[in-house]
């Protein structure tokens, strides 16, 4: 998706989600905040990743993919939330917070704008960093270097 589709869905994604607040109630649970916001981002990926792969599909690369010790920033970040919400759950989490329906569409549209802004990001482990990898969808993620 382009930066125009993408900014096209944070709006539509956003306004939709005014009156989608009503059916929360004006708290929420910590962990329903958490896993919510991570299952936006992932959910975001997810629709950006098939609609490269739709477009890519009919493109004939001759380029070889490229191996690398790295994950899609974005990705990690989601599953890391999801994690981390499943782990509040677990742990019996009550804490509620106050959100009015304002603040609901801001943070929804506050995740999608940090998912399009961390998109093109990957986090890499050999060396560990993090760097901007533009086509990180044809990359193959490798645990161990391969040994020569």
């Amino acid at each position: 998706m382009n930066a125009l589709n993408d900014s096209f869905a944070i709006a539509i994604v956003a306004a939709a989600s005014w009156p989608a607040s009503k059916i929360f109630h004006s708290a929420i649970p910590l962990w329903q905040t958490v896993l919510g916001a991570s299952a936006l981002l992932l959910a975001q990926s997810l629709v950006r990743d098939v609609a490269i792969l739709f477009r890519s599909r009919h493109l004939k690369s001759n380029e070889p993919r490229k191996e690398a010790q790295c994950f899609c920033l974005e990705s990690t970040i989601g599953l890391t939330g999801v994690i981390a919400g499943l782990a509040l759950i677990g742990l019996g989490s009550s804490h509620q917070i106050a959100i009015s329906r304002w603040e609901f569409s801001i943070a929804i549209a506050g995740m999608m704008i940090l998912g399009f802004i961390i998109k093109d990001f990957v986090i890499s482990w050999n060396p560990f960093g993090l760097r901007r990898e533009k086509d990180h969808l044809n990359l193959i993620v490798r645990w161990k270097s391969k040994s020569k």
